[in-house]
Formats: C-alpha cells, structure tokens, sequence
C-alpha cells in the first residue's frame, strides 16, 4: 500500500468531510473526563464540560439518546460492538465501542502538508489486535452520540480518543467549517493500526492516563510519537 492510500476515505459516509453514521456514539456505562471528574456518558447534560485534546474543557451543545437494535443474527457482523478487553490499549476496564466510533490515532504516516500526525480509524479497524473482538450486548444497546460545537476529540476510559464530529442536522447547522480530522476509510485505517498495534506499547493510539489532565494547562496538543 502506497503512503498516498492511507490518506482516502471511502467507507465511511460523510457531509462535506463530517462523519455521518448510525454505528457511532458511546454505549451506556463508558466514562468520559468531564468537569464532574469521570462520569458515564449517559449521566451527562447540555452544558456539562468534556475534556478535549484540543481546546480543554468544552460544553456539551447537543445529546442524543438512542436505542440501537442488533439482531442475535448479526452478533459477529460488523453491526456487533467491538469488545476492548481491559488494560489493551491503557482502558480502566472492558470498553465496548461501536463499531464505526471513531479514534484518533498519531502517526508520522498520515502526517499533512501542515505537520498534523492526526487522523481518525473506526472501532472495527482494530479487531484481532490485543484481544479486540466483536462481542455482543444483546439485541438492545442504549447509545449516547455527543457533539459540541466544533470537531472534537475527547479523553474515554483512560486513554483513548474519541473522535465527535459536528454533524449538520444535530445542531442546527453550525459546525466547523473544516473538520479538524481526516477520517480514514476502513482498508486504510486497518493498515495504519497494523503499524502501531505490533509494537510492544502501541503510543500512537492512546495516551497515559496520568497525563491527561495536563492537557488543561495547555492548548497545544501533546501528542506521545517520539
């Protein structure tokens, strides 16, 4: 795969760059860093404030509360969520996430013309890496799907980064003009985890979690590629 492929994205169903899908959002119980310390998403308000990797401490300017339907029959297809067992990837405890949830990974391979290592790879990109799976909730997920008034991404169980994306039709027509991530299709996301998850500590893809709470000292992205 050229270095040029990485950078398509195909799979994932956009407005004008903003993912738009229906597997996105937090499943009941996953906790986010907010000004009420960690707290599950689905205790969260309009107004509460989320850490960000990029502009600290944001209110939140929409929620969504879904229930989402995975029949027994799709249970190890891609509709299923992914299973991150605990401690994989710096995660608290088992995280489960939809399967086209978005996770901001650093990398020099999908460093742009303006020096950003930053792109964003769905859930499902990361399966048979650490013990990553698919494994189902039954066939009702309670969902939370946040968005703020700009793309952020957003600290979850420890380490992760969660890719929200502003999308038109949550608030009213008011998003960013130009998205702060790429989103990466799935064949490219795949490649670019595989590049990350084989080393014994896979830096790109998550963040020490002693280490997030600095990010409200400072409004530079701090990033953690040597």
């Amino acid at each position: 795969m050229g270095l040029d492929e990485p950078l398509e994205r195909g799979d994932a169903t956009s407005m004008d760059g903003v993912l738009i899908t229906g597997q996105t959002g937090f499943i009941a119980g996953t906790h986010v860093v907010s000004n009420l310390g960690w707290q599950t998403v689905e205790k969260l308000h309009v107004g509460d404030k989320v850490l960000s990797f990029d502009n600290g401490m944001q209110p939140i300017a929409d929620i969504q509360h879904d229930i989402r339907h995975v029949p027994a029959r799709l249970h190890h297809t891609d509709q299923c969520p992914v299973l991150i067992p605990e401690g994989a990837l710096r995660n608290r405890r088992p995280l489960w996430l939809m399967p086209d949830q978005g996770i901001v990974v650093e990398s020099d391979i999908v460093m742009d013309d303006m020096g950003d290592p930053f792109a964003v790879v769905p859930a499902k990109a990361l399966l048979g890496h650490r013990g990553i799976t698919l494994a189902p909730l039954g066939e009702q997920i309670n969902v939370t799907t946040l968005a703020f008034r700009n793309d952020e991404a957003i600290y979850v169980e420890g380490g992760l980064l969660a890719h929200c994306p502003t999308p038109r039709s949550l608030l009213d027509g008011v998003r960013s003009s130009d998205p702060e991530y790429r989103v990466l299709n799935l064949r490219a996301a795949k490649f670019l985890v595989s590049c990350h998850m084989d080393d014994a500590e896979p830096a790109g893809l998550t963040y020490h979690p002693e280490e997030i709470f600095a990010v409200l000292k400072s409004r530079e992205r701090p990033g953690t590629m040597v």
